[in-house]
């Protein structure tokens, strides 16, 4: 046990007693030793991938940010030292807004990122989700894009809830369906029986290998996209974690074509 215990302080963690009778004293406290240290390898090697995950997304992050912040450079920049007609000005300065917007966005996304995984604080009060998903598709349905329709089934859904937070995970759904959907798709809200709500589309779908991949933080399935079509890939796992902060959850269903997501409320 002593010479195990060196190798693994030198470096060596792969190594293990492994006892030829383990039915004996010592032969069950070397098995408990060496049960001790898998537990050990394994919390180290899950806090490892953890820095991982967070030095990546740091970095994806930071990316996504220096996009518009240079636009934004450059405009301003443009602005200052050269001679513009009006046209030219106002092209820049809308430039400047709508990269600054986009910045804007995003920051507000990782803020609310950082802020569910300390633990949202949330203000519920007697909510009906029903009348929070047709508010959400009859506001879609005035924007250009996809046909938007409500489907209740069953009475209201009433429930305790962040009215906000949750409206905050529809319009986070219906947005990536009318996506996916296109101009000439239609994205369906079905609500009921109970705290529950289904957004889908007719759009292309999600391939099976991606179905909890779009869960993860700035993940968008096809790289090609501009940020405007894709978004900067925080929209799913925000509505995901804001769904579990209030004990639910939110998943992708098995339908075809298109996609359909479930929302579900406690």
């Amino acid at each position: 046990m002593t010479a195990t215990a060196r190798d693994i302080t030198a470096g060596d963690r792969g190594r293990r007693l492994r006892p030829d009778r383990p039915d004996s004293e010592l032969g069950r406290t070397a098995t408990a030793f060496d049960e001790m240290l898998d537990a050990v390898e394994g919390a180290e090697s899950r806090a490892q991938a953890a820095e991982v995950r967070v030095r990546d997304f740091v970095l994806e992050a930071a990316h996504e940010l220096r996009t518009p912040l240079t636009g934004v450079q450059a405009a301003a920049e443009a602005l200052l030292v050269g001679e513009h007609d009006r046209a030219q000005r106002e092209r820049l300065t809308v430039g400047v807004v709508r990269e600054a917007r986009r910045a804007s966005r995003l920051a507000e996304d990782l803020l609310l990122m950082a802020g569910i995984d300390r633990g949202l604080e949330l203000r519920t009060c007697p909510t009906d989700l029903g009348r929070l998903a047709a508010t959400v598709a009859e506001d879609a349905a005035r924007l250009p894009g996809a046909r938007m329709e409500v489907r209740p089934v069953g009475a209201s859904a009433p429930l305790d809830a962040d009215p906000d937070r949750v409206t905050q995970v529809l319009r986070n759904l219906v947005d990536n369906a009318r996506r996916a959907a296109g101009p000439e798709g239609v994205v369906r809200v079905e609500v009921g029986p109970g705290a529950r709500v289904v957004v889908r589309d007719d759009g292309p779908g999600i391939p099976p290998e991606d179905r909890e991949r779009i869960f993860e933080r700035m993940v968008r399935l096809d790289d090609a996209r501009s940020r405007d079509l894709g978004g900067s890939g925080l929209g799913l796992p925000i509505a995901r974690g804001l769904a579990r902060a209030h004990g639910g959850e939110l998943r992708l269903l098995d339908d075809h074509p298109g996609a359909a997501f479930e929302l579900t409320l406690p």
